[in-house]
This record gives structure tokens, sequence and C-alpha cells, in this order.
């Protein structure tokens, strides 16, 4: 008896066609990912972090669309489509009342708690606590953003979060709000966390309550055991966020040979910049392939030059990165005093500040577009009114002679979503 061709199709290629529908593009949408590379860099920045994940949730929604579809087409498919392992794959947890099932756990790649408050501490270490009862291999969630914890929440989550390490095998990502005193973190992190490859520290929590991991006022504690307390060692920690309203933590015993992405917002202050941000990044300048300095104001060797309103980057900046892919810092606050040659590796500029009128598109455009000895990016990223409105388009002066040059030069001109504002290829 004939059989449509697509009857005859074995099972395990049916499989592979629905898993296809049901799977993210982890390039443009990585918001399950546990590291990213400076191509994706922006994207999976806004999914930690920054608390722009909720971007991303319309997608997701939209994956878990096409899986229920999948389930009204035969009891094949519907078995394939409520697989553990295809359902509940980024839980977001904005209340504890409801309990929340084994299997969603299980099936968990990314646990987000939103909104929490003091209130929720107990059902926070009772949901972790149950993750250490679920027995097996443990979970398979890679991802876990705890963001919001208050001052007086932070020590006691974070010892039942490191009570349950054996239980979170596969954790890779990590995102923490951090109290601006934190004693030990780092060694912890590094004994029950040792194969992150994405960190997010927010050192901008608020609230009551004092931190008892402080050592106690008054007593004396050995230089060598604080040093032990503040050692970071991530062997394989790619991504590095440091989030910050006036405290950074002492970075000079955080060891991390393979960081490829750091982020720092805001390192406005001076001394932050000489003493604590700078000395770190020559540390790990040799792997360093992004960049992101915000809205930073810097001097590249501890000193600075000050004309015309903007810090002036001293010589020598592009030969300290010689891996550097990506750099996102604000051309309205600093300038270079010289650009990357033609074989530096530099790919991508990003501008921090909006673009609300010609000359600051200039601003940001000229130096990477002029100059024969000068890198010419693969892609330049702004962003502001000046685009959304299409003025670029009419301008008919210095903005389109640079245009122009662009296209010469190949660069693209893109927003922060890959858009292009201009076809310039």
């Amino acid at each position: 008896m004939f059989q449509p061709a697509w009857n005859r199709v074995p099972v395990e290629i049916w499989n592979r066609v629905l898993l296809e529908a049901v799977l993210l593009d982890e390039n443009k949408s990585p918001f399950l990912s546990a590291t990213c590379t400076s191509s994706n860099y922006l994207a999976f920045k806004r999914t930690c972090g920054d608390r722009r994940s909720a971007a991303y949730r319309h997608e997701y929604k939209s994956i878990e669309n096409h899986r229920r579809k999948l389930r009204l087409v035969c009891r094949a498919w519907k078995e394939f489509a409520d697989r553990w392992d295809l359902c509940d794959r980024w839980v977001t947890v904005r209340s504890l009342k409801n309990e929340i099932s084994d299997q969603t756990w299980r099936g968990a790649l990314r646990v987000e708690y939103l909104d929490v408050s003091e209130t929720w501490e107990h059902s926070i270490k009772s949901s972790i606590f149950c993750w250490k009862t679920l027995g097996g291999n443990g979970l398979r969630m890679t991802r876990l953003e705890l963001l919001r914890l208050s001052k007086g929440e932070f020590k006691p989550i974070l010892e039942v979060l490191f009570g349950a390490a054996k239980a979170l095998p596969q954790l890779r990502s990590l995102g923490l709000g951090v109290p601006d005193s934190y004693g030990g973190l780092p060694r912890k992190l590094s004994r029950f966390f040792p194969r992150l490859t994405h960190l997010t520290l927010d050192f901008t929590i608020v609230g009551p309550g004092e931190i008892v991991w402080d050592p106690p006022k008054g007593k004396e504690i050995p230089e060598g055991a604080v040093a032990e307390a503040n050692t970071l060692q991530l062997l394989d920690l790619e991504v590095l966020f440091l989030l910050r309203k006036e405290f950074l933590p002492d970075l000079d015993h955080w060891h991390l040979p393979r960081l490829k992405h750091f982020h720092a917002h805001p390192i406005g202050i001076l001394p932050v910049w000489t003493d604590t941000i700078y000395p770190f990044l020559l540390q790990h300048s040799a792997t360093i392939e992004t960049l992101d300095l915000d809205n930073t104001t810097i001097g590249a060797t501890g000193g600075l030059n000050r004309s015309d309103g903007q810090y002036i980057v001293e010589p020598g900046f592009w030969d300290m990165f010689p891996s550097l892919q990506l750099i996102r810092y604000s051309s309205m606050n600093m300038k270079f005093s010289d650009y990357p040659r033609n074989d530096h590796p530099l790919r991508i500029v990003v501008e921090t500040d909006p673009i609300d009128l010609d000359h600051e598109l200039i601003q940001a455009l000229k130096p990477w577009v002029q100059g024969a000895h000068v890198k010419h990016p693969e892609n330049i990223v702004v962003y502001g009114s000046y685009l959304v409105k299409s003025q670029h388009l009419v301008n008919r002066g210095e903005v389109q002679q640079l245009l122009k040059l662009m296209t010469w030069n190949a660069t693209r001109l893109t927003n922060p979503w890959g858009k292009l504002w201009v076809n310039v290829i």
C-alpha cells in the first residue's frame, strides 16, 4: 500500500523537526544562555542585571505558543510537546503564594525572582531547599537571578543557596543583589559555584538590617584572612557585570583567567577607575574582548587630560587590549589620543549616549570613519531621536559625507537591536 513520503519519515527526524520549532535562536534571544560573544553581547546584556529581561518575554511566550499548538495535532505530538524538559524553561517568580511543582523546577533552565520583599525570605529558602530534595543528578538550571534581595534577606538566603549547590550542577549564570558590605562572598562563590561562566553583582540594594557576615566591630582580623575571604577564583568565568551605586569591592584578589566581557556601571568617579577598575582590567587585558564602560569618564593610565569638556585617554590604550573586539563608551565624555591600527581586532563600537543633534552624530562617527590608518569597525551602534526621525538621511552636510565614507568602508550603522539606520553595504 502506498504511503506518502511524510508518513515514512523516521520518528527521530520528526522529533528533531518539532524540537527546532520550540527552540530559540540564542544569538538573537540569549535569555537562556550563560555566556555570550562580542557579536551578541548587547542582546545578552539586556537579559541580565539591568532589569530589561522582560523585553524577551514576548519571544519566550511566542515559542511557548508554538509548543502548545503542536500538542493539538495528534497524540504523539502532544506527548512530545509535553516533555518535562520543554515546559517552563524560564520561570519568573513574582509570588510564592502558589506552590511550584517539582516538574517545573526540574524543567527550568532559568529562574528569576522578582519583586522580593522581606516577607518572602522563608518562602524563598523553602523553594531552594526543595531543590535539594528532588534527588537524581540535580536540576538542569543554568541561570539564576536573585537581584532584588534586601539587606536583611541577603545572608540567610545565600547560605541556603550555597547549601543547595550540589543540587545545581549545571548552574553557570548567577545574578545577585549584594549589600555594600559582604565579607566572604567571593570565597564562597569560588567554592560552591566554581564553574560559573557569567556573574552579575548588583551593589545597589538598600534596606534595613545588619549584614552579619561582616567581621565584629573592634575585632582585629589578620590581613591574610581578609585577602582569602575576598579572593574570587572562577576559572571558567567569561562575563562579569558590576553594577554599583556608591560602593565597589576591592578587586585585587579576583582571578578570572578566561574573562572576555566586562561591564561596570557607573564608574564615573575617578578614584574608582584609577584605584579599582583599571588595575583589574590590566590584570585581565590579554583576554578581554568586550569592554563596556557605559557613560564613564576615564583616563587609561590613571592620569587625565581634560579638553573641551572631554577626558582624553592617553596613548597606548589599544595596545593594552590586544583582543578587544567591542568597546562601549561615551564620545560626549571621552576621546582617545590615538585609535586602533588596521591590524587591531576591534569590530564593534557602541555609543552610550542618545544622539539628538547632528553634531552629536558627527562626534560619534568621525574618529572611526576618517583616516587611512585607523581601524574601521564593522559596526557602529547608535540610537536617539535624531535617527528615529531620520534626520541623518536628509542632512546634506558633514553627516552625509560621513555616511558615504561608512559605505566605502563597509561599516554598518545600526541601533542596539541590530537594525540598520541606513543601508551602507
